[in-house]
């Protein structure tokens, strides 16, 4: 088979959740698949740092320089550039670059048997080239209100229903997310498969044990709990402030809060949210056991979870949630959210609190800082959790996927 890959989801910079997964996934696929041919398509007008898969013979790599906003609403309202065909002979605006920027023949970006997108965004396709598409969650439709004006205009213009519709296969993360597909835009059970992704494991076991914390190049010698992820609203990072304050207000006497407890650090994906965040800390009465994170880079991000006492997710809505499998890989006990898809994902893993009761999520810090026995239960629960998530058996049943779809269609 010839397969198109939209690369799009990896030109991000830092990668949120979808550059991630996109990224581990084709990685883990492509050291899987050697007989088929792949062809990962970028667009920019600007100037990438994006994955080149040199290693893997089978896979090429195009890029075309339209500007993002001309590109969409080009797909939008006339249909084209369709992929395919987009071709070394194509017209100026949609030839690549150069040929130090790409891996590939004459053959271009056409004649795919199969379009696969790790995440919805504008595309204009071919009649006969089959589709299949991520769904990673729809907060989009659920909390409209936790977006910008311009991402809520972007959604609206992609037309998600169009695109499921318009797809001959959807892959979701979560059996939580293929409910809410089926059931919000009427997609047919057998349309869509439930393929978790996997987890990066920490194979070095770093423990807070066993490695100095650290937060902005300075040392730290007292306990933190940590929150990492998107800094947006739906994470709910504004109740994780509030049952802070609660719990050094109702229990500063106590030792194992004091040493296991003694500030936040809330890090993440920087987004338009944190101007507010930094307004609210700011009038916290324990702001100066706040500390906001912006943008860790990786080797921050895994110095943040080997020092961590606890992690904390209450957020509203996920599609999957990385970040708590992520903890549960360090050794960290994890307080998370009873709502959406963490339930499904956390499993008995985590102590799980109501996300819209700030004394219940303040409930579960107190609990798992004080209660060692419980502490190390769900340590040793949290170790084996993660072995359930494997980013090879998601390559595979991706694969298998394609083979179904291009055959069965």
């Amino acid at each position: 088979m010839r397969i198109g890959i939209d690369g799009r989801a990896l030109q991000d910079h830092p990668r949120g959740g979808v550059g991630q997964y996109a990224y581990h996934l084709l990685y883990a696929l492509f050291s899987l698949d050697h007989g088929n041919e792949y062809v990962v398509w970028y667009n920019a007008a600007r100037k990438l740092e994006v994955p080149m898969f040199s290693e893997y013979p089978n896979v090429r790599v195009h890029r075309t320089n339209w500007p993002n906003k001309m590109l969409n609403l080009s797909m939008k309202v006339l249909g084209s550039p369709r992929v395919p065909p987009l071709r070394s002979d194509a017209p100026v605006g949609l030839r690549p670059r150069g040929a130090s920027e790409i891996r590939g023949g004459e053959e271009g970006l056409r004649n795919f048997d199969i379009f696969f997108m790790p995440n919805i965004n504008f595309v204009a396709l071919s009649p006969t080239t089959k589709l299949i598409i991520t769904a990673h969650d729809l907060s989009f439709v659920h909390f409209p209100e936790h977006f910008s004006r311009k991402t809520r205009l972007w959604h609206r213009a992609i037309n998600p229903r169009a695109l499921f519709n318009r797809a001959d296969h959807i892959v979701t993360v979560s059996a939580h997310t293929k409910d809410d597909l089926v059931e919000t835009y009427g997609i047919a059970q057998e349309k869509v498969s439930v393929i978790y992704p996997g987890v990066e494991v920490n194979s070095s076991q770093t423990t807070v044990h066993s490695k100095s914390k650290t937060v902005n190049r300075e040392p730290m010698t007292d306990g933190f709990i940590l929150y990492f992820g998107a800094l947006e609203p739906r994470k709910n990072i504004e109740g994780i402030i509030e049952a802070f304050e609660l719990l050094h207000s109702q229990f500063a006497n106590s030792h194992e809060i004091r040493r296991l407890a003694s500030y936040l650090i809330i890090a993440g994906l920087s987004t338009p949210y944190v101007k507010y965040l930094k307004k609210r800390i700011a009038k916290s009465k324990v702001r100066d056991r706040v500390i906001l994170k912006e943008n860790p880079t990786e080797e921050e991000k895994e110095t943040l979870y080997a020092g961590a006492s606890l992690f904390v997710y209450p957020s509203f809505y996920e599609g999957f949630g990385f970040p708590p499998l992520e903890a549960m890989s360090y050794g960290v006990p994890v307080v998370a959210s009873s709502a959406s898809s963490v339930p499904e994902i956390c499993g008995d893993a985590a102590m799980l609190v109501n996300p819209w009761d700030v004394n219940e999520i303040k409930e579960g810090m107190r609990i798992l800082l004080e209660d060692e026995t419980l502490r190390q239960n769900y340590i040793s629960a949290g170790r084996n959790r993660i072995r359930e998530f494997s980013w090879q058996a998601s390559a595979k049943q991706i694969k298998e996927i394609f083979y179904s779809t291009c055959v069965g269609n």
